[in-house]
């Protein structure tokens, strides 16, 4: 049985709580904030942080430092993100408010795979769609609403304040002046912050229910992307029921520019990366990839191509090893630090429901055409080069146990050494003790790991 806020509040925030948050939240990769703070300078004095954190947020005086400013680039036609960067210190504050958040309202935040299965299940029964699209949601959160909401579990005023400073608090360029980080955010909520998606999840949790309960429809939310399955006539009735619903309830603004509707073998749609329409290949309804997400990675492959070409510090070896990484994806638990649950990195393991399965043939082709292309025959003769179909399989039909699949978890110390220096060149002097050797690992193994993601980023 879960704890009421208040009690559970009191718990994680104990001195020794807080000290065990700490070791599972903070690596020694983690961005630092606007004090420029990091891991070992905060290690130096860590029980006087934890000690402030503790004294402050039980006598409620407890204040966030302004955020890091960080723009996240999606295209040069688009306006750039600005991503949120707390300090070590209020990180640690942060992840204690999303366990509270988190278990007082039940949230249990599905995977992008998760809602595609059940979408893919339910296409036999609607002919058509609706599909919603939400305009700059983080930024439109209005904060009277999502108190309201907060207030049904979270009733105790230290508690949710502690919740509503941290939404308030500015997000601030490096090069910013002392005026800046005064005013406070009167709406919206930052993006980067441990609590924004579960925040997200409060704020749209009634709406859920409502249409989740329906059963003319199919409803799916992920985040501020939303869809519904249906049949052609009731398409009128729900797209005003639901419009009402944002724009009215919940005071956000529709970008109707980009929501659309219609009959799913006419027109089809795109949701959460995937396309579905009617497949030129099975004549049925499926999902397959669209074309711009197809070309964007096509690129991706052609510059990495082009920078091996243009390099004299990149061997066969290394390259081949991050060729294969991004053809097979990778699995692992210590990508971002060490978590309990075993993580898939990778294009094909996010597509891997699609019923197109030609799109994989042709990226094996692909594949092969750049190697002719840029006269590398040679340069690879005797390295083993992965294939996207095989992996297509392996994670379809035998996913916990291939060892074809990259799981860099696995190796000893000593293999990550002889791999370090075998593939990566890395000079053994500089190899001497475990802690070097992790280091040099988490950089040409683990930090190229999360850059898969930048793949499917328009998701992530």
């Amino acid at each position: 049985m879960s704890l009421p806020a208040y009690k559970h509040f009191k718990v994680l925030y104990k001195t020794e709580n807080l000290k065990d948050l700490y070791e599972k939240t903070i690596h020694y990769n983690t961005a630092s904030g606007i004090d420029r703070m990091v891991k070992r300078v905060f290690d130096k004095k860590v029980d006087l942080h934890l000690g402030i954190i503790n004294k402050k947020v039980f006598n409620g005086t407890y204040k966030y430092t302004a955020y890091r400013e960080k723009l996240f680039i999606k295209s040069k036609s688009s306006f750039p993100r600005v991503i949120s960067i707390p300090t070590i210190r209020d990180k640690i504050v942060l992840k204690g408010l999303h366990k509270i958040i988190q278990e007082s309202f039940s949230i249990e935040q599905p995977l992008v795979q998760t809602v595609i299965g059940d979408m893919r299940n339910e296409l036999k029964n609607f002919d058509s769609f609706i599909k919603i699209d939400i305009k700059n949601f983080y930024d439109n959160i209005n904060h009277n609403i999502l108190d309201k909401k907060l207030s049904k579990k979270i009733r105790t005023p230290l508690v949710k304040n502690l919740i509503l400073n941290a939404i308030r608090t500015p997000t601030v360029s490096k090069n910013h002046s002392k005026e800046d980080s005064l005013y406070s955010n009167c709406v919206g909520v930052p993006q980067g912050l441990s609590i924004s998606n579960v925040l997200a999840e409060v704020y749209f949790q009634d709406m859920d229910k409502k249409y989740n309960s329906k059963k003319r429809l199919r409803y799916y939310r992920y985040v501020d992307d939303i869809l519904i399955l249906c049949n052609e006539k009731d398409i009128p009735n729900i797209k005003n029921d639901i419009f009402k619903d944002i724009e009215e309830e919940h005071k956000l603004k529709l970008n109707k520019g980009k929501s659309s509707e219609g009959r799913v073998d006419r027109v089809g749609y795109d949701f959460l990366g995937y396309r579905i329409e009617k497949l030129k290949s099975t004549g049925d309804i499926g999902l397959t990839i669209k074309k711009s997400t197809k070309l964007k990675f096509e690129k991706s492959i052609v510059d990495m191509f082009s920078r091996y070409s243009h390099s004299n510090n990149i061997s066969p070896r290394e390259f081949i090893f991050y060729l294969n990484n991004k053809i097979t994806g990778s699995i692992s638990n210590k990508v971002n630090g060490t978590s309990e649950k075993e993580k898939k990195y990778g294009w094909v393991f996010f597509y891997s429901q699609i019923d197109d399965i030609n799109v994989f043939h042709h990226f094996d082709w692909f594949v092969k055409k750049l190697i002719d292309d840029f006269e590398l025959k040679q340069n690879f003769k005797g390295l083993e080069i992965k294939n996207f179909v095989k992996t297509y399989y392996e994670i379809i039909y035998n996913r916990s146990k291939t060892k074809y699949i990259h799981r860099p978890d696995i190796l000893s110390i000593d293999e990550k050494k002889f791999l370090l220096i075998d593939t990566f060149n890395v000079k053994e002097r500089l190899l001497k003790t475990e802690d070097q050797i992790e280091r040099f690992y988490y950089a040409k193994v683990y930090k190229p790991i999360k850059l898969l993601e930048q793949d499917v980023q328009d998701i992530s």
